[in-house]
Protein backbone atom coordinates (compact mmCIF):
# COMPACT_ATOMS: atom_id res chain seq x y z
CA UNK A 1 0.00 0.00 0.00
CA UNK A 2 2.89 2.27 0.43
CA UNK A 3 3.36 2.13 -3.35
CA UNK A 4 0.09 3.90 -3.85
CA UNK A 5 1.05 6.75 -1.56
CA UNK A 6 4.36 7.39 -3.30
CA UNK A 7 2.91 7.66 -6.77
CA UNK A 8 1.59 11.07 -7.72
CA UNK A 9 -0.73 11.46 -10.60
CA UNK A 10 0.29 13.95 -13.24
CA UNK A 11 -2.47 16.37 -14.23
CA UNK A 12 -2.31 17.72 -17.74
CA UNK A 13 -4.44 20.74 -18.57
CA UNK A 14 -5.69 20.94 -22.10
CA UNK A 15 -5.84 24.48 -23.42
CA UNK A 16 -7.92 25.17 -26.49
CA UNK A 17 -5.91 26.91 -29.17
CA UNK A 18 -6.83 30.54 -29.78
CA UNK A 19 -8.60 31.02 -33.10
CA UNK A 20 -6.53 32.72 -35.72
CA UNK A 21 -7.52 36.37 -36.17
CA UNK A 22 -9.55 37.17 -39.27
CA UNK A 23 -7.55 38.86 -41.99
CA UNK A 24 -8.14 42.62 -42.21
CA UNK A 25 -8.08 45.09 -45.05
CA UNK A 26 -5.18 47.44 -45.25
CA UNK A 27 -5.80 51.08 -44.42
CA UNK A 28 -5.70 52.20 -48.06
CA UNK A 29 -8.13 49.48 -49.14
CA UNK A 30 -10.49 50.23 -46.24
CA UNK A 31 -10.47 53.93 -47.15
CA UNK A 32 -11.15 53.08 -50.80
CA UNK A 33 -14.13 50.97 -49.70
CA UNK A 34 -15.49 53.77 -47.50
CA UNK A 35 -15.10 56.25 -50.35
CA UNK A 36 -16.99 53.95 -52.71
CA UNK A 37 -19.80 53.58 -50.14
CA UNK A 38 -19.99 57.36 -49.75
CA UNK A 39 -20.14 57.86 -53.51
CA UNK A 40 -22.93 55.29 -53.76
CA UNK A 41 -24.92 57.07 -51.04
CA UNK A 42 -24.34 60.44 -52.71
CA UNK A 43 -25.50 59.10 -56.09
CA UNK A 44 -28.63 57.66 -54.49
CA UNK A 45 -29.40 60.96 -52.77
CA UNK A 46 -28.85 62.85 -56.03
CA UNK A 47 -31.15 60.43 -57.87
CA UNK A 48 -33.87 60.94 -55.26
CA UNK A 49 -33.44 64.71 -55.55
CA UNK A 50 -33.65 64.54 -59.35
CA UNK A 51 -36.82 62.44 -59.14
CA UNK A 52 -38.40 64.93 -56.74
CA UNK A 53 -37.41 67.83 -59.02
CA UNK A 54 -38.90 66.02 -62.01
CA UNK A 55 -42.17 65.44 -60.16
CA UNK A 56 -42.21 69.08 -59.12
CA UNK A 57 -41.67 70.23 -62.71
CA UNK A 58 -44.43 67.90 -63.93
CA UNK A 59 -46.86 69.33 -61.39
CA UNK A 60 -45.89 72.89 -62.33
CA UNK A 61 -46.51 72.07 -66.02
CA UNK A 62 -49.93 70.59 -65.28
CA UNK A 63 -50.80 73.61 -63.17
CA UNK A 64 -49.94 76.00 -66.02
CA UNK A 65 -51.96 73.91 -68.48
CA UNK A 66 -54.92 73.97 -66.07
CA UNK A 67 -54.63 77.75 -65.72
CA UNK A 68 -54.60 78.14 -69.52
CA UNK A 69 -57.63 75.89 -69.92
CA UNK A 70 -59.49 77.99 -67.35
CA UNK A 71 -58.35 81.31 -68.86
CA UNK A 72 -59.47 80.35 -72.38
CA UNK A 73 -62.58 78.46 -71.29
CA UNK A 74 -61.41 75.12 -72.67
CA UNK A 75 -62.85 71.71 -71.80
CA UNK A 76 -61.30 68.25 -71.68
CA UNK A 77 -62.34 67.81 -75.32
CA UNK A 78 -60.11 70.72 -76.40
CA UNK A 79 -56.37 70.66 -76.99
CA UNK A 80 -53.44 73.06 -77.19
CA UNK A 81 -50.78 72.06 -79.72
CA UNK A 82 -47.04 72.71 -79.52
CA UNK A 83 -47.17 76.13 -81.21
CA UNK A 84 -49.98 77.37 -78.93
CA UNK A 85 -52.91 76.87 -81.27
CA UNK A 86 -56.18 75.96 -79.56
CA UNK A 87 -57.94 73.06 -81.23
CA UNK A 88 -61.60 72.79 -80.24
CA UNK A 89 -62.70 69.17 -79.84
CA UNK A 90 -59.18 68.09 -80.79
CA UNK A 91 -58.14 66.26 -77.65
CA UNK A 92 -57.35 62.56 -77.84
CA UNK A 93 -60.21 60.80 -76.16
CA UNK A 94 -59.44 58.16 -73.57
CA UNK A 95 -61.37 54.90 -74.10
CA UNK A 96 -64.05 54.51 -71.49
CA UNK A 97 -64.11 51.28 -69.55
CA UNK A 98 -67.43 49.56 -68.99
Amino acid sequence: MSDKKDKKEAVVELVAPEPAPNPRLGDVDRMALELAKSKRQTALAEAKTALAQNENAELAYKYVVLQLYMKYGLSERDAINENGEIIKDGAVQQPQSA
